[in-house]
């Protein structure tokens, strides 16, 4: 749904999408043109404020002055760095409505959709456009959003990762987005294979926060196809969101530019598994940019699908452990937890304690399933944690396989680490 009025830089939403249908224009010459027509406006509107007379004759004069369109020229395109042939369709377009067919017809098409009660396209001055996402240095100048509004809204953490990615990170990621939901934190990733599909399914399975999934492509051509079902999901409860014209198909260099965005939604963003030479890295890097907190999931050091994560936490980023060391960075802008909540290690000003004990997953692993039991029958029979010594005499692991054990049952809540004693929770 679209309401055709001008915003703040004059120009209607019809005229933004129709401009963004020129050739080689693309969402950062969209955005500058954006950001130029913006300021315009609020120093024209302070400047008519301030001398604003209603005796003066030449008030009408000065309150034209305040329409940002009225300054569209081809000169002042070209200065904002609009190829030659882009600004001279712009203008042909601005002055005359002037559009090929292809551009009538993307124009035409994005209309229909559009018109559909859970279709949006979103200015950055509409109510719903992220107040996180205005503050990056290229932010889209409007979103096409498939779902519910509301879903932009919420306090956000971005997780990415591989395509091609171990049980253990996509087990690891689906745990914590599912954690991380029921604790009213969004999940935004980028609906890709792999690491993005757990974090999105993990959030859907909370069953509370709405995730949000960032497309690479236009919403009309939903990438990728495999993922049809997931994305479905998503529309119901969260949204699907791109800053591409609708019909935008699949290609390569489509995607790398969208991280900025996962990134500028959010937080912080958790690298859950990546490689040296990983995409995802790219995102890690824009969260840097955009002054956001970067997480990382360690994994086995001989596993090369870590070796970008391990990277990371070299460089600074915070290791993440299990849910509290991401909550923990964010006690001052979210709510206490709740009963309900899953983490059995401490939050904000307290510790939630609980006589029930969270079942081990079906995902997990034999080796974490035995040593989950044995914490359990020690604590029934002597009340007390068991230290890593300890374990490994009564697992009879060695001690590698054994950390390795207490971070997946860690990670999914069923353990707890108090100063290197681990009990059942």
């Amino acid at each position: 749904m679209m309401m055709n009025t001008p915003d703040r830089t004059g120009l209607t939403p019809t005229d933004w999408l129709c401009l963004s249908f020129l050739s080689d224009i693309g969402p950062s010459r969209l955005s500058r043109l954006y950001t130029y027509l913006s300021q315009l406006y609020a120093e024209a509107s302070s400047e008519s404020l301030s001398l604003f007379d209603p005796s003066d004759d030449k008030n009408n004069a000065l309150n034209c002055s305040v329409d940002p369109k009225s300054h569209l020229s081809f000169e002042l395109l070209r200065k904002l760095k609009w190829p030659e042939v882009t600004a001279r369709q712009a203008m042909a377009y601005l002055s005359q409505g002037e559009l090929t067919k292809e551009q009538a017809e993307k124009r035409d098409a994005s209309l229909t959709w559009l018109s559909k009660e859970t279709h949006f396209m979103i200015l950055q001055d509409h109510e719903a456009y992220p107040d996180a996402l205005k503050e990056i240095k290229v932010a889209p100048a409007f979103l096409y959003v498939e779902g519910h509004l509301d879903a932009l809204l919420s306090s956000k953490i971005g997780i990415v990762g591989a395509r091609k990615c171990t049980r253990h990170g996509r087990d690891a990621t689906f745990q914590l987005a599912d954690q991380l939901s029921s604790h009213g934190i969004g999940v935004v990733s980028g609906g890709a294979m792999g690491i993005d599909t757990a974090a999105h399914q993990g959030a859907l399975q909370s069953n509370s926060t709405p995730t949000v999934a960032v497309m690479g492509t236009g919403l009309l051509h939903r990438y990728p196809s495999q993922n049809r079902s997931l994305f479905e999901k998503i529309v119901e409860r969260g949204a699907l969101i791109s800053e591409y014209p609708l019909t935008t198909s699949p290609r390569p260099h489509l995607f790398p530019p969208r991280n900025r965005i996962i990134s500028g939604l959010s937080m912080g963003v958790l690298v859950a598994e990546a490689s040296l030479k990983s995409g995802s890295l790219i995102s890690a890097s824009y969260a840097i940019q955009q002054n956001r907190d970067v997480f990382a999931l360690p994994g086995r050091l001989t596993d090369a699908q870590s070796a970008g994560c391990h990277q990371l936490i070299r460089q600074g980023a915070t290791l993440v452990r299990h849910l509290d060391d991401i909550l923990d960075e964010y006690t001052d802008r979210l709510q206490p937890e709740s009963a309900e909540g899953k983490s059995c290690s401490s939050v904000a000003q307290g510790h939630i304690v609980s006589n029930v004990i969270q079942g081990v997953p079906e995902t997990a692993s034999e080796d974490a399933r035995t040593v989950a039991t044995i914490l359990e029958e020690h604590q029934k029979n002597e009340a007390a944690s068991m230290d890593f010594d300890a374990l490994v005499h009564h697992s009879h692991l060695s001690a590698g396989t054994l950390m390795q054990v207490l971070m997946e049952l860690e990670l999914c809540s069923c353990i707890e680490n108090r100063e290197g004693h681990y009990r059942r929770c």
